[in-house]
């Protein structure tokens, strides 16, 4: 059975007050027929049975009725009844069927508008609260979560299933997983066993000197208000703490292990047109991350021996707008686990580090900012960044870090843990995350809401009865425009995943969470699209494919 994913969207260009009310009364109204409707299809269903039951008393009456008194009132009425049980019926599935009807486009008015996103969100952040302070205070009620883990993970290296049981395990923690990564981190921060360690490397890194602008003049000279603002930020912010921490110990022994010197190649575009680069041009948010997806699976214009398949790939695409200038679009893939890659499992500390000096060194963030270089991008040319997973963090640590070198107008992650990174105001956000995907949780904390952010939330299901738009493998290679499909208030189907489901990390979920989103039409989705056609508008001049190894 193929799939689905619904979407919601929280955060962005928040709808007047008045409309607001106007979209919840609509809905509310809707909702209210759509029972009206739902309680006369159980009328007409009663009065099925109620006639089935009587049909053959009331037959024998008419019949004895015409007998006796042939032009009889009763008689007259008996002749002309025309209401069946199976009429009935058929009244009744209409009802219910127009209830649905009703029912969903309530729904869709609700999930379109964000009518109840914020205040879902701000549930989910009192569970997540609650759920870190029981974690916090008892942390061996985490045990049951992480030994899930390591079975469904051990099952499946037994099984050679992939990742079918850690999916079932991720599905079935979802929930959970964010406030329990919060309290753990918090419980490793007070501890003094771990805590005291923490503290040092943080004064190490030098964090603790570093005092945030609005604080400066007050908070310098006062050290208790000083350590208050620690605690607040141990207490709400403890994962890039921790995580910043363990870098200092984790990239030493990697550099050792990897290397530490970068060697980056560009690929020679042996094709004329930089459109058979990649698949699609790029100049849609859809588009990107189409090209996000096939340069993840290495399918690109080039082919070994010309590509080194032991290293990361990234492309920088170069647009000229019609007023002469230039804008990017820069594409990072995800974590490749690669012996000698930039993109390794350990780099994920360090770009996820509360210290931009380890978010700076981080190997994949070096690449990235060394291709951005290499291709020629200027202070002022704006620029879109757009990755997966590590790539997604990559992005918000640039714009986070790179704020003053490079004009970045446009992040889009799928699947990152980016809710930490100081990402500046001026800087549009779109951020995708299935609901029952783990890694976006690692930051211990859901994304700041903002009017120029927003997170879009998708749901995996598994469906009967739909078909698949193409076969798996094939829709890579249909090209062209962007294919449109006709609206489905039940979500749209995820293309190239096996019929069993998979990891819902992979980026075709978070296309189709993206794609439902879109074909909503909500205020906040269409601003998003339009600040990123309008940062790349421009025609594609050229395509320049990265590839980095460590040595």
């Amino acid at each position: 059975m193929p799939w689905k994913v619904k979407s919601t969207v929280v955060g962005g260009v928040k709808l007047a007050t008045a409309t607001s009310h106007a979209y919840t009364g609509f809905a509310r109204k809707l909702y209210c027929i759509a029972q009206e409707l739902a309680s006369l299809s159980s009328s007409w269903h009663h009065a099925a049975m109620v006639i089935a039951s009587q049909s053959t008393a009331l037959q024998s009456a008419a019949n004895n009725t015409v007998g006796k008194y042939p032009s009889s009132v009763f008689t007259a009425h008996a002749a002309r009844s025309k209401l069946t049980p199976s009429l009935c019926t058929h009244y009744a599935q209409q009802c219910s069927h127009l209830s649905h009807v009703v029912e969903d486009l309530a729904s869709l008015i609700i999930r379109a508008n964000n009518l109840y996103a914020n205040a879902e969100a701000a549930a989910r952040e009192r569970f997540d609260q609650q759920v870190a302070l029981v974690t916090l205070l008892a942390p061996w009620i985490a045990t049951p979560i992480i030994g899930g883990a390591v079975i469904a993970g051990a099952n499946d290296a037994r099984q050679h299933t992939g990742l079918k049981h850690v999916a079932k395990w991720s599905h079935a923690t979802a929930p959970l997983q964010q406030g329990v990564i919060r309290g753990l981190s918090q419980h490793i921060m007070v501890n003094p066993i771990t805590g005291l360690p923490i503290f040092l490397a943080e004064s190490a890194q030098g964090t603790h000197g570093k005092i945030a602008p609005n604080l400066k003049g007050t908070v310098k000279n006062n050290p208790i208000t000083q350590a208050k603002q620690y605690a607040k930020r141990y207490v709400t912010s403890p994962v890039p703490t921790v995580a910043g921490a363990l870098s200092l110990v984790t990239a030493k022994i990697n550099n050792l292990m990897q290397g530490d010197t970068l060697h980056l190649t560009k690929i020679e575009q042996f094709s004329r047109n930089p459109q058979f680069v990649l698949t699609k041009k790029g100049a849609t948010l859809g588009e990107a991350l189409d090209n996000l997806t096939e340069l993840a699976d290495g399918n690109f214009g080039v082919h070994p021996p010309h590509v080194n398949p032991d290293a990361a790939t990234i492309a920088v695409q170069r647009f000229k707008r019609a007023d002469g200038t230039t804008s990017w679009l820069v594409t990072i893939p995800g974590t490749d686990g690669k012996p000698h890659s930039p993109f390794g499992w350990e780099q994920n500390l360090e770009a996820m580090s509360n210290a931009a000096s380890m978010r700076k060194q981080a190997d994949s963030t070096r690449m990235v900012v060394e291709a951005m270089r290499r291709s020629g991008i200027k202070p002022q040319d704006p620029v879109v960044l757009v990755g997966h997973s590590q790539g997604g963090i990559v992005a918000a640590s640039i714009a986070s870090d790179y704020a003053k070198q490079y004009n970045i107008k446009h992040v889009v992650t799928a699947g990152s843990p980016i809710a930490n990174h100081p990402i500046p105001k001026r800087t549009w956000v779109t951020s995708i995350e299935m609901e029952d995907e783990l890694v976006p949780t690692l930051d211990g904390k859901n994304n700041p809401m903002r009017k120029n952010w927003i997170t879009i939330h998708g749901r995996a299901t598994q469906v009967r009865g739909a078909q698949r738009m193409s076969p798996s493998g094939v829709a890579r290679f249909i090209g062209g425009p962007r294919v449109k499909r006709k609206f489905d208030e039940n979500g749209v189907l995820v293309e190239d995943v096996p019929e069993e489901g998979t990891l819902t990390h992979d980026l075709h979920y978070h296309k189709a969470a993206y794609e439902d989103a879109s074909q909503l039409g909500s205020a906040a989705i269409r601003s998003q699209e339009q600040h990123f056609q309008n940062t790349i508008r421009g025609e594609l001049q050229n395509t320049f494919v990265w590839q980095g190894v460590m040595r």
